[in-house]
């Protein structure tokens, strides 16, 4: 079976700008990897302080990347 790399990106939308990626674990399903997406994006903004979530209009991407994806981007930058 294809595991799932979950991907997170924060972003303020107020500066245009987004951290890097960074890669959170693997997972054994598409779908497990997206819930986790979402619950983990919940409690990351829960947990800022108001004041910053709304100053810089706070945001978290994410995405699942097959495993097998990651290793071949991998391999790109190594050359």
């Amino acid at each position: 079976m294809i595991k799932f790399m979950l991907i997170f990106q924060i972003c303020y939308s107020v500066a245009g700008t987004c951290f890097p990626p960074m890669n959170e674990q693997l997972y054994s399903s598409h779908r497990e990897c997206a819930l986790n997406g979402y619950y983990k994006a919940h409690e990351f903004i829960a947990k800022m302080p108001v004041e910053q979530v709304e100053s810089n209009r706070t945001f978290i991407k994410f995405w699942c990347l097959p495993k097998k994806q990651i290793e071949e981007n991998e391999k790109k930058v190594d050359t």
